[in-house]
């Protein structure tokens, strides 16, 4: 049987907008419990209920990710922002370490998984300006670029797709 879990960045707190609030941040019980405990049990990965930042998940896998894209990481242009969020909007963030360290953060989220990483790009909402929907279509439209298929496209029937799940 193959394991599944979501896994997000620490900073990626606009995440909470989709239901995706609850994060394990470090090597404690839950964190164990998360990665040996199989559903039903509502602790384990399996659930489906709890992201997995980049701390709690650094060096261990799961055979499937869905990883939650958050607003900390996004694309300005031709190049990635680095962002920080400070009260009720996005700062980007002026310091190379820091900008290394967001980094290096989505390199880790999108090596945890063994056989499949299933990204989503939350599409935003034009009523948040922590959530603009031009910068979501922005990234979902590199990844796609980058050659990241995306999902529930159904190009025979002519659906667009509603969600950019990528």
């Amino acid at each position: 049987l193959r394991r599944a879990g979501l896994v997000c960045s620490a900073k990626a707190k606009r995440l909470r907008a989709e239901g995706l609030g609850a994060q394990l941040h470090g090597a404690d019980e839950e964190v164990v419990n998360w990665f040996l405990r199989r559903w039903p049990d509502i602790r384990a990965s399996d659930a489906l209920e709890v992201c997995a930042t980049e701390y709690a998940c650094q060096g261990l896998e799961l055979d499937l990710v869905g990883l939650a894209w958050g607003g900390d990481f996004v694309r300005a242009g031709d190049r990635w922002q680095a962002r920080r969020l400070s009260g009720a909007r996005w700062n980007v963030v002026g310091q190379a370490e820091t900008r290394r360290h967001l980094r290096n953060t989505y390199r880790v989220l999108l090596t945890r998984a063994r056989y499949e990483t299933l990204i989503l790009v939350p599409r935003g909402d034009p009523q948040d300006e922590t959530r603009p929907p031009a910068e979501a279509e922005a990234l979902a439209e590199y990844l796609l670029a980058c050659g990241v298929p995306l999902l529930g496209n159904d190009e025979a029937a002519g659906a667009k797709a509603e969600a950019r799940l990528l």
